[in-house]
């Protein structure tokens, strides 16, 4: 659970400490208030990067010179933790007073979930988004994934490097360790894939519209042919390489490949694409706490406008039931399926400072 967040030079955020509670947080207020700026924040520090913009300059207020945020999380299997992230042109990750080599270890310890406008072209889109959702899932579910896919991805790199520069011999030095790693972390994701098929059925459910995406089938496409193995497919394509430059296959032009009732699911109704993403996202957060007893944090934001009234009462109330801690965002209170003690502590977001709502 993150028990506190702060930020400093966030969009138009005024620098601020923010204590939030156990399962749902529901932030409101007007277009432009700073809501989603909010959410933003949380996702910097969970992932490293923001689920607004590729480049977290573009997440800097106006006038600024550094951006930074941090949040102290309370997880059952690791006790109390303080994460922080700086960036001023150069991203560098803290966690409990170090500074860190990369942000892997201070994600770790907050798995984020985020559902926003353009979480639900993801079934529509290029596989990058597709891979970076499957990899979080392995990462934060498999252990031994995270050491496995950055010892492959240093090959992969160093192989490409090479094979740009026309070195061929340089690049089959690379080749052992990249097959090698590539061949663990694509079972890891098959392995990963099969559970998370049942879990999404079972978070459709949860969320009350598991009729509405019957005959769900997913399925990973390894990046290569499945009747060769890793090595047979590089053997095959290592002269196109050494031609073109970089590897042709390999775990990195790995996808998923979603279909409801036979049909892909890029084919379906609007409604049901946003459903089967939502259920997808859901079916992480279940896996999660199954696998390694962590509840994940959701983020949510505006799903009011981006889910019709059906899904979000069924979402809500499925959340309610959960042991997710949840930050949602709306233009006003009175989100469909949340009433009573049962909707959470509220937030009022307004001119980029949030004010938590008195205890009625």
């Amino acid at each position: 659970m993150l028990e506190s967040l702060w930020w400093q030079g966030v969009r138009n955020l005024g620098e601020q400490t923010l204590a939030l509670g156990p399962g749902i947080n529901r932030l409101i207020g007007p277009n432009g208030a700073g809501k989603t700026s909010v959410l933003e924040a949380v996702h910097i520090l969970a992932a490293g990067r923001s689920f607004r913009t590729q480049h977290l300059r573009r997440a800097l207020q106006s006038g600024a010179e550094q951006l930074w945020v941090g949040g102290v999380v309370n997880s059952p299997a690791g006790g109390l933790h303080r994460l922080g992230l700086a960036w001023d042109g150069t991203r560098r990750s803290r966690l409990d007073g170090r500074w860190m080599q990369g942000h892997a270890a201070v994600a770790e310890w907050l798995p984020v979930r985020t559902l926003h406008a353009g979480s639900f072209e993801l079934l529509t889109g290029g596989p990058e988004e597709r891979r970076r959702l499957l990899d979080w899932g392995c990462f934060h579910a498999i252990p031994g994934y995270r050491l496995n896919w950055q010892r492959w991805k240093r090959a992969h790199d160093q192989r490409n490097a090479a094979l740009r520069v026309g070195d061929r011999a340089g690049a089959r030095e690379f080749e052992r360790p990249w097959v090698a790693f590539g061949a663990e972390i694509s079972e890891a994701r098959a392995r990963y894939v099969e559970a998370w098929a049942s879990a999404t059925t079972a978070a459709a459910a949860q969320f009350g519209f598991g009729e509405r995406l019957e005959g769900l089938g997913l399925k990973v496409r390894m990046g290569w042919d499945r009747e060769r193995q890793l090595e047979e497919a590089l053997d095959r394509s290592r002269e196109s390489d050494e031609e073109r430059g970089f590897s042709q296959v390999g775990p990195q032009r790995a996808d998923l490949d979603l279909r409801l009732g036979g049909r892909a699911a890029a084919e379906a109704s609007r409604g049901e694409q946003k459903r089967l993403v939502t259920a997808l996202v859901g079916g992480q957060a279940r896996m999660l706490e199954a696998e390694t007893g962590r509840s994940p944090v959701l983020l949510l934001d505006d799903v009011v406008s981006e889910l019709d009234r059906e899904a979000v009462e069924g979402l809500m109330a499925g959340l309610r039931g959960s042991h997710w801690q949840i930050l949602v965002t709306a233009v006003e209170d009175g989100i469909p399926g949340l009433r009573g003690e049962d909707s959470g502590q509220l937030f009022h977001v307004k001119h980029g400072h949030v004010k938590p709502a008195p205890a009625a």
